[in-house]
């Protein structure tokens, strides 16, 4: 966020009306910063703040904001444009960004239109990154015959089978959660004069709702070590990238995992990296529950699908809560095991 006093005033929360003048988009800003400030307003603090800003935000010119997207906008913009917008040239210009964040993409693929389908599968280096952004793209209920050849290709080609399968195992590091500044401090500070709502973390004192308040980044820095409480706060984060942060900065012991498995109110991207974890999907609860949860995206589901027993497998077949693609799977391995 710009060192501008103007919205380090606005973001104090000291002036109501300044608030609203600044959601509504009155302000004597340069619209970078403005639109910077309207998203960060937008999922914090006063309800009639927050209104003003996302219908400020919903009116903004596209040619105006996909500059923004495409050039300065931070991680919190993108994600907040991603998932509150449908118009084509804004969706585009993420897509388009070289440094998006990948858990984004992958979230974009399962619903682009067709026409921004071709646009993602030109960003070849984030699928050799993330293949998992191949797999959501077939579950895109719109994904175009154009599309699902060039899927078969890069399979191929650009992410030979055995390639793709390691890098499905392989076990990602940490997500960056950095130490606490003296900024996130005072947000930490502006949010406990909030009411408490939800379960209350003891270690910061904050309740989920507080948390909630809170601007991405600082939720990102919470989740490093962050206590039972607070990272069952954290999981159920309508942010993909604060969610599996939680997941991977923090002890989770078995039984989180297990249950967090089959969890369907957790966002796909927490399912994903719990299928990427050689540790986690060595245990056979784990798998069971990742491959029952509807949640789970159908390309990872169906690869684990091999894994279960016959019992499971024959249950599995008659579950009309899975995919068609994994109930028939299942019905395949299940004949086949069963001779």
């Amino acid at each position: 966020m710009t060192a501008n006093p103007l919205v380090a005033q606005v973001l104090s929360g000291e002036s109501f009306e300044l608030q609203v003048l600044a959601a509504q988009g009155i302000l004597p800003l340069a619209p970078e910063e403005l639109i910077e400030l309207q998203v960060r307003l937008a999922s914090q603090g006063d309800p009639m703040v927050a209104k003003y800003a996302r219908s400020a935000l919903e009116a903004v010119e596209p040619r105006l904001a996909a500059l923004f997207l495409g050039g300065e906008a931070s991680a919190e913009v993108l994600a907040y444009f991603a998932e509150n917008h449908q118009e084509p040239l804004l969706l585009e210009a993420i897509l388009r960004r070289r440094d998006t964040p990948r858990d984004l993409l992958v979230g974009l693929a399962r619903r682009v239109s067709a026409d921004l389908q071709e646009v993602l599968l030109l960003r070849q280096d984030a699928i050799v990154e993330r293949p998992e952004i191949l797999a959501a793209l077939e579950a895109n209920p719109q994904l175009s015959i154009y599309s699902r050849r060039r899927i078969l290709e890069y399979r191929e080609h650009l992410l030979p089978r055995d390639q793709e399968a390691e890098a499905e195992r392989a076990e990602p590091g940490p997500e960056s959660a950095e130490e606490l500044t003296a900024e996130d401090l005072r947000e930490i500070a502006r949010v406990q004069a909030l009411p408490v709502e939800g379960e209350v973390d003891e270690r910061t004192g904050l309740s989920e709702g507080q948390i909630r308040a809170l601007p991405v980044p600082v939720r990102m820095k919470l989740t490093r070590g962050a206590s039972r409480t607070l990272r069952g706060i954290l999981l159920k984060d309508a942010n993909a990238m604060v969610a599996v942060s939680a997941l991977l900065n923090s002890a989770m012991t078995e039984d989180e995992v297990e249950q967090l498995a089959s969890s369907r109110t957790v966002v796909d991207e927490v399912l994903a990296a719990i299928a990427r974890k050689r540790d986690w999907v060595s245990r056979y609860n784990v798998v069971h529950n990742l491959v029952r949860n509807p949640r789970t995206q159908v390309g990872i589901a169906v690869r684990l699908v091999s894994r279960l027993s016959v019992r499971d497998l024959k249950g599995l077949a008659r579950d009309r809560n899975v995919s068609d693609a994994v109930r028939s799977t299942a019905e395949r391995l299940y004949r086949i095991k069963r001779t």
